[in-house]
């Protein structure tokens, strides 16, 4: 089997709940992803998903489409580092090149797993737990709606909730925080998301007292990546254990983290650091330093199957994210099973694009 061609497709896909804004974002009522389709020689085609502008996005893989056309996608480890090498040759850095990355390794180990009869996580070594614990997350700023909307969460099965605060004042974000944990009660695990809202330390240090008093399960990127000096001193701080990574675009930029002490738990996405291989690398560096890994899932149910194929093969994963929506693009959403997901069992991906639901939501 070789790889013929490759087709980016853009998509912006409705949610019924808006996104909020936060330090790394404006509101937003859609999410836009691409999805990267490989045709093999075979007439089968793999999929894959990247996190970046379509238009830098689209000249990444404009550069590295050559690497793979006509290769064999079992040779995925090979062709992953190729696109490595060729970004990393340049005089600059490419904006879209690790979305671009991310998406067609996914993508390859889709196709190999089609060619070889086997699904991901087999490839990978096979399941160290049969499923994933997951958590669902609250996007709503106001506190009534928050504990309404973290009512919903658990009535649709979820064993945690996260919520997303940092969109207006430190004593709203309390608020909202308080109210959630009144509404779900003290042994249900509540995770706290910033998304780098604060602007200093001491804001973050300030509204981290909050998540100690709460008992948080984890305090999610209080402040930018990079500040990780300041991420250091929060975890010295406070008892509640620190986590991020979401935006870092290689297992080199966790490892900077992990090597500082920032981070107690991991958080790289499938769609932007490296896809399924570069999640692998992140797993296995953060491993060797005690540190925790649970992959950010806020793409599409195809980014989500991805990073489960690799998290149930991991010694240090503890919890990963499904977002409620999916926007009708697999024919079987992934479904919750007492509050957990197991990658599918078919070959590669082990999934079915609902090709209607790409047409209706693919933008130029």
């Amino acid at each position: 089997m070789t790889i013929v061609a490759v087709e980016p497709i853009h998509l912006q896909l409705p949610l019924e709940r808006q996104l909020p804004a936060t330090g790394s974002g404006a509101p937003a009522g859609s999410l836009a992803t691409t999805l990267v389709r490989l045709t093999c020689g075979d007439g089968r085609c793999a999929w894959g998903e990247g996190q970046c502008a379509s238009e830098t996005l689209d000249d990444a893989l404009a550069l590295l489409t050559p690497i793979i056309l006509d290769a064999d996608p079992l040779d995925r480890g090979t062709l992953w580092e190729r696109m490595v090498d060729r970004l990393s040759g340049l005089k600059e850095p490419l904006e879209g090149g690790a979305a671009a990355l991310s998406a067609l390794d996914i993508a390859l180990w889709d196709a190999a797993g089609q060619a070889l009869g086997l699904p991901i996580w087999q490839l990978l070594g096979g399941r160290r737990m049969a499923r994933m614990d997951a958590y669902g997350t609250c996007r709503s700023a106001e506190p009534e709606a928050a504990a309404r909307e973290a009512r919903e969460i658990i009535a649709a099965g979820f064993h945690s909730v996260k919520v997303t605060v940092g969109g207006s004042s430190i004593e709203q974000d309390t608020a909202a925080l308080e109210a959630v944990r009144a509404e779900i009660g003290p042994q249900v695990p509540l995770l706290v998301d910033a998304a780098q809202s604060y602007q200093s330390r001491d804001e973050a240090l300030a509204f981290g007292a909050v998540a100690d008093r709460v008992e948080a399960f984890w305090y999610e990127e209080p402040l930018s990546p990079g500040e990780w000096a300041d991420y250091v001193a929060l975890r010295h701080a406070l008892n509640t254990p620190i986590a991020g990574g979401q935006h870092l675009r290689s297992p080199g930029a966790l490892l900077q983290a992990i090597d500082r002490g920032a981070l107690d738990i991991a958080t790289p996405d499938v769609r932007l650091c490296g896809g399924i291989t570069g999640l692998l690398k992140i797993a296995e560096l953060a491993r060797w330093s005690g540190v925790q890994v649970s992959p950010h899932n806020c793409g599409s149910q195809l980014a989500a199957v991805a990073s489960t194929h690799a998290a149930v093969t991991l010694r240090n994963c503890v919890i990963t994210e499904l977002d409620r929506e999916d926007a009708g693009l697999l024919e079987d959403p992934v479904r919750l099973e007492d509050g957990f997901i197991a990658p599918p069992d078919g070959p590669g991906l082990g999934i079915s694009i609902n090709e209607e639901s790409v047409t209706r939501h693919s933008v130029a």
